[in-house]
């Protein structure tokens, strides 16, 4: 039978796959598939139900082009191109100028590695949001199937959010509204700045329980 303590960490990682999975697709590079979904009733819905979680405000009106192309080029030009760079890069090493890019992508590489996690895009930078947000996807699913000492799982999580994935969204989130993103963009940004910090907070808790428990 699961300890309370163990329940908790599963109700936790339920929560958390289905904030991270969602904010995962809505950041992915378009697809003709994402952009119905995101035009569509289930994703305004979604984003309002995480909206009010979270205490942030919804967008109203229209939340995506309605031509799947103009979707597209509007992601491109927020996040992809731009000179002498995009409006808000989704990379960690944009952001954290003191350290030198190859040293931080190399971190990432070795989280991932550890647990078996591969580029979600091999032309991209391994310090993309996307697989920062794979990786922490993956986490939670190893600790629900069980197969990963859950100890290790949750010190990897804190030490991968308090070293690289929550350092940055904040950073970015900001930047949406300094460079004029569209409410969407801006919306799904500040959900993430918010998400991972609490996911810090909470993750720091359960690693200083587990060491009590295990003194």
């Amino acid at each position: 039978m699961l300890s309370a303590q163990q329940t908790g960490h599963e109700e936790l990682a339920q929560t958390r796959l289905a904030v991270y999975r969602f904010l995962f697709a809505a950041l992915s590079k378009p697809t003709p598939g994402q952009h119905i979904w995101m035009a569509g009733p289930d994703f305004r819905s979604g984003l309002g139900l995480l909206c009010e979680e979270f205490g942030l405000p919804c967008p109203e009106g229209e939340l995506v082009p309605g031509e799947y192309t103009d979707h597209e080029s509007r992601y491109l030009a927020c996040f992809e191109v731009g000179l002498p760079g995009p409006p808000v890069p989704l990379l960690a090493s944009h952001y954290h100028h003191k350290e030198p890019a190859p040293r931080i992508i190399h971190e990432h590489v070795l989280f991932y590695k550890r647990f078996g996690v591969r580029p979600v895009d091999s032309l991209e930078s391994a310090d993309h949001l996307l697989d920062e947000l794979a990786f922490l996807i993956r986490l939670d699913e190893l600790l629900l199937a069980g197969r990963v000492e859950a100890e290790s799982v949750l010190r990897a999580r804190r030490d991968f959010l308090a070293r690289r994935a929550a350092r940055w969204p904040a950073r970015a989130a900001a930047l949406t509204h300094e460079r004029g993103l569209p409410p969407v963009y801006r919306t799904l940004l500040a959900l993430l700045a918010v998400a991972v910090e609490q996911d810090l907070a909470l993750s720091e808790t359960a690693v200083a329980d587990l060491a009590k428990e295990n003194a």
